[in-house]
């Protein structure tokens, strides 16, 4: 009986003991709620006022046209938007063109857009107190056709001199005139007489000479030209750096070629093709001075012939050069006046001609 009465009152504990744990974790979770519904509930906040500015969606040139497809409308906080910055209108940038590269994802402002009606994209790639002026080249003028924008180049300009009456500012020799004194026209006993000296041209347009004494006649001799005067080649240096802004080929116009039958396109197909461009002129024009733009301007009125030779693009220290002539060709190069010798190369040499070649055999396969 004792050992059931013990067993009972270790029961009666456990139950007392679980039922208190049971009590107090309530009375825990009771507080809890009522601390939570006392903290006031986090308030949300305003959200950031946005506005739309234009940005590119792709790669723009410098001086390409910008269409719909190249920009769009995106959100841009209005906070940090600084009025007249970021264009705002996509329809007010239709139609302009880029004044410089774009990369995508760049939002547009009005410094980096030249408007429709706006100048040209080449003017902006003129530095500030220098012009653009253009010269006719070749492709022997114009180094080859390997000129490229942005190339530095030595411009050589050679013109032909020749003497001038200063009066008459013609070329010499003058022309010889006779000169018919007061009297009758045609003698004395013909026709009414002239009231006044006159002059009429030289029977077969004879020239201005000069008088000399032959040495082995001891007689005056009345000697003229043989030929007319010939002009006198000087070349020098015009330009010493000038930077090409553009070649002008791209704009040159396209020829459709002709029609070729084809037995002519099967023995054209074996023969080296010639080089096109040799001699059909195209403009390359070049950044120079405003001064030098004047004198370029005066050569070309003067047909002076001008070439370009190409400069390395970080030398761009002055050039002194001299100008040549025959005289100084002879002397600074050493060249000496060959002499009148009792013989001479037969056949007779009148012109240098470099031997042309012939076409090129094809190797039998």
């Amino acid at each position: 009986m004792a050992a059931k009465g013990k067993r009972g009152g270790q029961i009666i504990i456990l139950v007392a003991l679980i039922l208190i744990f049971a009590v107090g974790a309530v009375y825990l979770w009771l507080q809890m709620q009522q601390q939570q519904s006392a903290q006031p509930l986090p308030t949300a906040e305003p959200a950031k006022q946005m506005i739309q500015i234009v940005i590119t969606t792709q790669f723009i040139a410098r001086g390409e046209e910008i269409t719909e497809a190249k920009v769009m409308m995106i959100d841009y906080p209005a906070e940090s938007y600084v009025e007249g910055t970021f264009i705002r209108d996509i329809q007010s940038v239709i139609g302009s063109r880029a004044r410089y590269d774009l990369q995508p994802s760049v939002p547009l402002t009005r410094a980096v857009l030249i408007e429709p009606a706006g100048g040209s994209v080449a003017s902006f790639d003129v530095p500030k107190d220098f012009v653009a002026m253009p010269i006719p080249a070749t492709r022997l003028t114009s180094v080859d056709n390997s000129l490229a924008p942005g190339d530095h180049v030595m411009v050589i300009g050679c013109m032909l001199l020749v003497d001038i009456d200063t009066q008459f500012q013609s070329k010499l020799p003058n022309e010889v005139g006779v000169v018919e004194r007061p009297g009758a026209a045609g003698g004395e006993q013909a026709g009414p007489e002239r009231a006044s000296a006159g002059i009429i041209p030289a029977p077969d347009g004879a020239t201005e000479g000069r008088a000399v004494q032959d040495p082995t006649l001891n007689l005056p001799l009345y000697i003229v030209p043989s030929e007319s005067q010939r002009p006198r080649l000087v070349c020098q240096t015009v330009i010493q750096d000038a930077v090409v802004l553009r070649t002008g080929q791209e704009s040159q116009p396209q020829v459709q070629p002709t029609p070729i039958p084809q037995e002519q396109q099967q023995q054209q197909q074996t023969q080296p093709a010639p080089v096109q461009g040799g001699s059909e002129p195209f403009p390359i024009t070049l950044v120079v001075s405003p001064q030098d733009a004047v004198a370029l301007n005066y050569m070309l009125l003067s047909k002076v012939t001008l070439n370009l030779a190409l400069r390395n693009p970080t030398d761009t220290k002055p050039i002194v050069t001299d100008a040549v002539t025959q005289q100084y060709l002879m002397d600074q190069k050493n060249i000496p006046l060959p002499a009148k010798l009792p013989y001479a190369i037969e056949p007779r040499v009148d012109e240098l001609k470099m031997p042309e070649l012939g076409p090129t055999p094809i190797p039998v396969q």
